[in-house]
């Protein structure tokens, strides 16, 4: 992608903010992000940022989808969690076989995809693929998302696990239970999908455990598992707290160092995470696989990211100033507290692990 295609996709979606500003004290009443809001997403170019290339993706580099993101959950946060997630499911798809590819973006590149990675799933093996059974919780976006791409164990005969896989299921083969009801981020409807013994091709099952080294894959795709997933619970937050600094009016003869503080944390954090994604891709575009002191630190800045914009946030609730809107503050202080409840911001299990590399003991954790 050139940086004049980047460029325009964050100028269309920059265009947008305004708009999606406006409504988000509605989103938040009416526990919906509205399906026009998604389409102009969908216009501006925002869900191609992440998408395979050969089905209408426009080859970004994550920066731009990270600053995009961004940007959205400083207007509303409910909307830039959803399109998040709802971006971030099209990525690592291309290590996937092309015939998936086809069943999902061959006669709609619009597709969006739903996703849940925690392993609900039980696939048994039959004929020609599987069959699959499972509830999945908090899938964000499944009402606006025709396929979903979720995690399971296949098991054997005797109902033992034998694997752990990820599956592509359409629309069709799933029912969504509408059961979100958060104390913030209310409009990103993140409800529970539910399967009951549907058909999945072989093809349409991966092995996450037994993964492929020979398959061809984009440098972009070739990030290491967590990265992008985890940032998409981090970067909304990092939004919302520079929208509640902005909107922190100084007042003569109020001490601002825990505002100027925050606002520090704030910035810091966004230039962590754009200096470890820039050495991420810099190592993959090279052939090489990231190694475990850039890994770890890169999810070391992300979840102290998390930390960081959550305390941003607290910081002008404490000291509000004069004029800043009580509903404004009050929304992005219960959608900051539900996003952090997020896996990907754990933060003692990663700081942990972190401190065990750190000073030269084995880490082999998964540390989502």
């Amino acid at each position: 992608m050139t940086q004049t295609s980047a460029q325009s996709v964050l100028s269309s979606v920059r265009a947008l903010l305004p708009e999606i500003t406006a409504a988000a004290a509605d989103v938040d009443r009416a526990g919906a992000v509205n399906t026009q809001t998604v389409a102009r997403l969908h216009d501006a170019g925002y869900f191609s940022l992440l998408q395979p290339e050969a089905f209408g993706g426009l080859g970004a580099e994550p920066d731009d989808y990270l600053t995009a993101t961004r940007e959205l959950s400083s207007a509303c946060m409910s909307t830039g969690w959803l399109a998040g997630w709802l971006a971030v499911n099209s990525w690592g798809l291309s290590v996937r076989d092309e015939r998936v590819l086809q069943d999902i973006w061959g006669s709609d590149r619009r597709t969006l995809l739903c996703s849940s990675y925690a392993p609900t799933g039980r696939l048994e093996s039959v004929s020609g693929g599987f069959r699959l059974s499972g509830r999945w919780t908090r899938c964000t976006g499944a009402r606006h998302a025709s396929w979903l791409s979720a995690a399971a164990l296949r098991v054997g005969p005797d109902g033992a696990a034998q694997d752990f896989m990820a599956v592509l299921v359409p629309r069709t083969d799933y029912a969504v239970e509408p059961t979100w009801k958060g104390l913030g981020l209310r409009g990103i409807g993140a409800d529970d999908v539910v399967i009951s013994g549907a058909f999945v091709p072989g093809y349409r099952a991966f092995s996450w455990l037994n993964f492929d080294p020979n398959v061809t894959v984009t440098p972009l795709d070739r990030l290491p598992q967590p990265t992008l997933y985890t940032l998409a619970g981090t970067i909304p937050l990092l939004g919302a707290a520079q929208r509640m600094l902005a909107a922190r009016q100084p007042d003569a003869g109020t001490p601002l160092g825990p505002i100027a503080m925050a606002n520090a944390d704030v910035e810091l954090s966004v230039l962590q995470i754009r200096r470890n994604m820039a050495e991420l891709m810099e190592c993959v575009r090279a052939g090489g696989v990231p190694d475990a002191e850039l890994v770890l630190r890169a999810r070391r800045d992300q979840v102290m990211a998390s930390e960081r914009a959550v305390g941003a946030i607290r910081a002008v609730m404490q000291d509000p100033g004069p004029g800043i809107e009580e509903e404004l503050m009050e929304r992005l202080w219960r959608d900051a507290h539900t996003a952090r409840t997020h896996v990907s911001s754990n933060v003692e299990q990663v700081l942990s692990v972190a401190g065990r590399f750190a000073v030269g003991l084995n880490v082999d954790d998964l540390i989502w």
